[in-house]
């Protein structure tokens, strides 16, 4: 790999917070508002970056730039979230070049995923990519990247097992439901929020209680009517929230909001026991809830830990989804090569033919129409051949050259001298 390639390469890097290092509340601090993201992106734009995405999720939160300007980026993202840079430091992450793309790999497969195999984070990610697509924020190099990368994510999808059976943030919630509610048919629920995740809880659910006791409640009561006509549950308006909480044995919070939104004040008066499981980050449901008695809150982190035999069977599956993401690594090598050669390759096949027509031109007079024909084949394979061993030798020696240029020129010395 040619020195300028690997200064592209370092200019690719993330920086961010996740479920790996850091606790729950501590990436609350560093989780990003939609408006956030689109104010960020606006920022990045006026001064400058080349390139730049933003992923904000239950797991992690994550700028991935190309640009020189790493500083930029770092104050860009502090200046919008709640945590500060020391924070940062002790808490959070940056990586660069060749680690930066396995780690982009390894996040959008699953691999990295809270719970291995989630593949709602594909999703996410092709979100993240669309948004930054909206501000102009996705140059040549991140394009052709995130193209390989979906690629190998749909491959890993398809040819593995790795996102097989279930095992996702709703799918634990739900399984956690199981383990612990003993009349699981006859309880009722209260869904609060329907965002991705929510859709995927109630749809999760519904497969799982013959009495469809579930009501949805969310702040566009739209929302919450067109989902529960679909799976024929009830839904409420935001201003019953106190009078559903009160009815429900469980209650499953996913309103994906950057506050609390399930306060103390909606349990006034309330003594019977309650199962909540709070499966946004920051938390939504209000810290003080947790101390009500007869009241147990389950967080994102601790679902995580509660998941079927399907979590065991796609761990075996990860080498062979690691082999389809080095697969596609080299393809992706190979085309930065080809990128940086083309240029050059470009002039070589011009200059080529332009010898040729030069030498034709001069024994144009000299030749018949059948004779000019048949040596203007001759000569066209001739500068093809040329051409092609031309560019197979640029390319292998492009890898230990810091110039295409200087090679090419040492190309046609060797060729004069001959």
């Amino acid at each position: 790999m040619s020195s300028q390639i690997r200064e592209n390469l370092q200019k690719f890097f993330v920086l961010g917070v996740s479920y790996r290092k850091t606790a729950l509340d501590v990436r609350g601090r560093f989780s990003l508002t939609q408006m956030d993201q689109e104010a960020l992106l606006r920022d990045a734009k006026e001064y400058g970056v080349e390139g730049l995405i933003v992923l904000s999720t239950c797991n992690r939160t994550e700028i991935y730039a190309h640009t020189s300007d790493m500083d930029l980026v770092t104050k860009l993202f502090l200046s919008y979230c709640k945590g500060n840079e020391k924070d940062f430091r002790y808490n959070g992450y940056t990586i660069q070049g060749s680690d930066c793309i396995k780690h982009l790999y390894q996040v959008c497969s699953g691999i990295d995923s809270q719970i291995v195999g989630d593949f709602q984070i594909v999703g996410q990610v092709k979100n993240a990519y669309q948004l930054s697509e909206n501000y102009q924020m996705i140059n040549s190099f991140l394009n052709r990247l995130f193209s390989f990368v979906f690629k190998a994510s749909k491959k890993i999808k398809n040819e593995t097992e790795l996102s097989r059976g279930a095992a996702s943030v709703s799918h634990a919630a739900v399984q956690y439901i199981k383990d612990k509610v003993a009349d699981l048919e006859s309880a009722n629920f209260l869904l609060f929020g329907t965002g991705e995740i929510g859709k995927d809880t109630c749809s999760n659910l519904v497969k799982h209680m013959a009495n469809r006791s579930l009501t949805l409640v969310n702040r566009n009561v739209e929302k919450a009517e067109a989902l529960a006509k679909k799976f024929d549950i009830n839904y409420r308006a935001m201003s019953h929230l106190t009078e559903e909480v009160k009815k429900a044995e469980v209650i499953i919070v996913a309103t994906g909001a950057p506050h609390p939104t399930l306060m103390v004040e909606h349990f006034e008066g309330i003594t019977e026991c309650k199962l909540i499981l709070d499966l946004s980050v920051p938390r939504n449901v209000d810290t003080a809830i947790d101390s009500l008695e007869n009241v147990l809150v389950i967080s994102v982190d601790e679902l995580s830990e509660h998941t079927s035999e399907a979590m065991q069977q796609r761990l075996t599956c990860i080498p062979q989804a690691e082999e389809i993401i080095d697969d596609s690594i080299r393809e992706f090598y190979g085309w930065l090569e080809v990128t940086f050669l083309s240029p050059v390759i470009v002039a070589l096949k011009d200059n080529l033919n332009k010898i040729r027509d030069k030498e034709l031109e001069y024994h144009r007079a000299k030749m018949s129409d059948d004779e000019l024909k048949r040596v203007e084949k001759i000569t066209s394979n001739l500068m093809n051949k040329i051409a092609r061993a031309c560019i197979s030798h640029l390319k292998d020696h492009h890898k230990t050259q810091s110039s295409p240029m200087e090679t090419l020129n040492m190309i046609f010395q060797e060729s004069e001298t001959k």
